[in-house]
């Protein structure tokens, strides 16, 4: 059983105001203005010096494995996160179904998600804090409506979130730093549940906007959603899947009854771990304590965190030829569901007594080496 709390685990590190994001800080919208390296050239390096040897998991099999699995999500991403309703087959009503039961409504709208593929599901209201400032320039070009630097705006009455996580798959993050390709076919799986989930809601005549890595900061929003707690490798940290999963999420007017966030023991035992620190090949994750100090103007002000440097981890991407998941392979979270992986994290749960010998465990045991398993 996952501990429900009344407050998200971050609220005990706020230190200042926090302010909206703007994304034009977000490293690749940086790199798309050449202000750092860019994933699709870390892309052109890797195929131009490292398949042309037939470097180990760098072949042109595992490049055209890695750029197929992304064949969806670059084709229909342009209409996918459309603002309006995609369905022509008949007239939709204008005023929604009535949802006397928001319980029900939840749950059908969780089950949905799950059906279209969805991991894990959770529902949130939405903090006007994690909505971005203004559009950067990596996802407006993919959203006709808006240009870099128009500011953005989510209607009051778009008040819930369904957050949605896709697994990606365990073996394949292993291979790591090598290509591995379920990371683009979870962005494949994103644009197609998102879209499909906000659908199904208009189609209930209510409003809905999906929105895979656009608009919003996806992290606090599964965190209010109940998914999981920020790691110190930056990113959500699920009981499940641990940090191997993407996020996308479903705005709606819909009423719907938000999940409790949780506390799955993430802090304390990141606090003691640190590996993905440790085996960060661009040392871009910071090994002591926390802080509210920006490393560079991709990290947010007014709450103590690990922040991560983005422009180390995307200048890492270009010199390894593709993009980069060591510290979600190294995390001793990142395990398959087990009766010794389950027991650990019951334990985390309820003590930080012994984090230490589950690290020195994860790592005698060899848990987050690379392993290059075939494509």
């Amino acid at each position: 059983m996952q501990r429900k709390m009344h407050e998200p685990t971050y609220k005990r590190f706020i230190t200042g105001p926090i302010r909206r994001f703007d994304e034009r800080n977000n490293g690749f919208s940086r790199s798309d203005r050449g202000e750092i390296q860019s994933l699709s050239k870390a892309l052109e390096h890797g195929l131009t010096t490292k398949s042309v040897k037939n470097v180990p998991g760098h072949t042109r099999e595992d490049y055209a494995l890695n750029l197929a699995a992304r064949t969806i999500d670059t084709i229909i991403r342009k209409m996918a996160y459309s603002r309006e309703s995609l369905s022509r087959r008949w007239e939709i009503p204008g005023d929604g179904m009535l949802a006397n039961d928001a319980s029900e409504m939840t749950e059908k709208v969780k089950r949905v998600a799950r059906w279209f593929g969805a991991s894990l599901v959770g529902i949130c209201e939405v903090n006007p804090l994690w909505i971005y400032s203004h559009w950067g320039e990596h996802n407006a070009k993919w959203i006709p409506e808006f240009s870099p630097g128009d500011p953005v705006e989510l209607p009051e009455e778009y008040r819930y979130a369904a957050v949605i996580a896709i697994e990606m798959e365990h073996d394949d993050v292993k291979r790591s730093p090598a290509v591995c390709p379920s990371i683009d076919l979870g962005y494949s799986k994103m644009a197609f549940v998102a879209s499909s989930v906000a659908e199904f809601i208009r189609l209930l005549g209510y409003k809905a906007i999906p929105s895979g890595n656009d608009m919003a900061l996806n992290i606090p929003l599964a965190v209010d959603a109940g998914l999981g707690e920020l790691g110190r490798n930056g990113i959500l940290i699920t009981e499940k899947y641990g940090p191997r999963v993407r996020l996308c999420k479903v705005f709606t007017d819909l009423p719907l009854v938000p999940d409790k966030p949780v506390d799955l023991g993430v802090q304390h035992f990141c606090e003691t771990c640190g590996l993905c620190a440790k085996y960060c090949p661009g040392q871009a994750i910071p090994k002591g304590e926390r802080t509210d100090q920006p490393v560079d103007k991709s990290n947010n002000t007014g709450l103590l965190k690990w922040p991560v440097n983005t422009e180390r981890c995307l200048t890492w991407w270009y010199r390894s030829g593709t993009g980069c998941a060591v510290c979600i392979r190294a995390c001793p979270w990142n395990k398959p569901p087990g009766i010794l992986h389950n027991f650990v994290r019951a334990v985390n749960k309820r003590t930080s007594i012994f984090d230490w010998l589950f690290i020195k465990g994860d790592e005698w045991m060899g848990y987050g080496k690379q392993v290059l398993n075939e494509t």
